[in-house]
């Protein structure tokens, strides 16, 4: 519909539309927020921001804030900076957003896969405190440690999985594909064979004729676990369980015990009130057992509770953390004793996941040997037999 200017009524004013200069009527507010949502949600949904995108994305802004360049022209050269073609994406709505007039917090809070909680809430305190510079310096420091850590357990991690897999991949070969020609060698041997030789082909006699029976058993299996592990109660149960593990449990709760007191100090230094930090906390923990009990701990602090108090029921939480905790409340200086905690377990985790390295490496190797040779001495010991009768 082509736009005319009218003449405003007698009493009310009403406010036009003005002409730009190319003839074409801007568009609408609520247009252009449609806009700006439907281009983020146009990349395919495997697009994911990666921990470096975002810890470049808070330094570059922050070190432009501090620069003292308006906010909307820091989005804008943030955005142009960008190699992470989802996160530029982002970075140019949240810029429209702050350009017609709302908050950065409010605008980062509509991109929550990429922007948690924790992100959106110091955002928030730095624009009402006119600390905006120093808290997005503060949370690049944090999202840098945090992934970090991440990666150094991930890393930790991959390798042992990797030569599991390859372990049971060679098994399976094994089994499916040599043992079955010894089979047909001794069909006709015409003599009893060794236990350890029999275990050994009847298990691939089982895996031959039962393999689809088998696949579709373990695929129901797996089908059925991740419905459970969906589920409130399973996921509370499988983080419990993942906390007792041998070995892996202790890695996990050091790493889970830095994270709480990164995540705690930084909130805390930057203004949070202790009970909002803890709700931050509950929210952005990746364990749902661990986030009801800190659920926990957060309604008996709201109750008046100091944090020291319920934190110590908590088995996963060192000691020493505890009684840091505890020092902190009497002294004033929490959120000091909480970074300094963090950076102790930080390099905990370090030195345990050399140690822990170091032994899975030659325990996994021997463990693989010690199943591919068992199946090759089974395999040739009525050949051995054989040699020594004749002999």
């Amino acid at each position: 519909m082509i736009p005319t200017r009218t003449t405003p009524k007698i009493g009310k004013h009403r406010k036009t539309t003005p002409f730009p200069k190319n003839g074409r009527r801007a568009a609408s507010p609520r247009a252009t927020a449609f806009a700006s949502a439907a281009a983020t949600k146009s990349l395919p949904s495997w697009s994911r921001v990666s921990s470096k995108a975002l810890v470049d994305f808070t330094r570059s802004l922050a070190v432009m804030v501090q620069a003292r360049l308006p906010l909307v022209q820091s989005l804008d050269t943030a955005a142009a900076q960008c190699k992470n073609a989802h996160l530029k994406q982002i970075i140019e709505s949240v810029r429209r957003d702050v350009q017609r007039g709302k908050s950065l917090a409010d605008s980062l809070a509509r991109h929550e896969r990429v922007f948690n909680t924790l992100y959106v809430h110091l955002a928030r305190i730095g624009e009402a405190a006119g600390i905006l510079d120093q808290i997005l310096l503060r949370l690049a420091t944090h999202l840098e440690k945090a992934a970090a850590l991440r990666r150094k357990i991930s890393f930790a991690l991959f390798y042992p999985g990797l030569i599991l897999t390859v372990a049971v991949g060679a098994v399976l070969f094994f089994l499916t594909a040599i043992v079955p020609t010894f089979a047909e060698m001794y069909a006709d041997f015409g003599r009893t064979l060794p236990g350890p030789t029999l275990v050994v082909l009847n298990l691939s006699q089982a895996l031959t004729d039962y393999f689809l029976i088998v696949g579709i058993s373990v695929g129901v299996f797996g089908v059925g676990l991740g419905i459970m592990l969906r589920s409130p109660r399973g996921q509370r149960t499988w983080g419990r369980l993942k906390l007792r593990l041998p070995l892996v449990g202790a890695l996990i709760r050091r790493s889970l015990t830095a994270r709480f007191c990164r995540t705690m100090g930084t909130l805390l230094s930057s203004g949070v009130a202790l009970v909002d930090a803890l709700s931050i906390q509950a929210k952005a923990s990746d364990n749902q057992y661990v986030e009801a009990v800190l659920n926990e701990v957060l309604s008996r602090v709201r109750r008046g509770s100091s944090l020291y108090e319920p934190l110590k029921q908590a088995w996963f939480f060192p000691d020493m953390v505890v009684q840091l905790i505890a020092v902190g409340e009497e002294t004033a200086e929490l959120d000091k004793m909480l970074l300094h905690a963090a950076s102790h377990y930080e390099e905990e985790v370090d030195a345990f996941l050399e140690g822990l390295t170091s032994i899975i490496e030659p325990v996994l190797i021997i463990i693989i040997g010690l199943m591919l040779g068992g199946i090759l001495v089974s395999l040739y010991l009525p050949m051995f037999e054989l040699i020594n009768t004749v002999g």
